[in-house]
């Protein structure tokens, strides 16, 4: 965590857990796929990873919508 976003001791210790738990799901994934700790470049090639696949289900979902309507028009008689 770079900066803390609550004010209230609540929110404090939300935000503390968040980032905790965060560290341990990488330090399992890094440990799981590539045998080391967690370092800051496994957690940009993540970060890439997942804004790219993150893309490509958004140009999937643009490709389905496309075909969704097409298909909606065909399904009205011509006059």
């Amino acid at each position: 965590m770079y900066h803390l976003i609550a004010r209230s001791q609540y929110g404090l210790l939300v935000q503390i857990l968040g980032g905790l738990i965060t560290y341990l799901l990488l330090a399992i994934y890094c440990h799981n796929e590539y045998k080391e700790k967690v370092s800051i470049k496994r957690v940009r090639e993540l970060r890439t990873k997942i804004r790219n696949e993150a893309a490509m289900m958004d140009e999937a979902d643009c490709v389905a919508d496309n075909v969704t309507y097409e298909e909606e028009d065909g399904l009205h008689a011509k006059t």
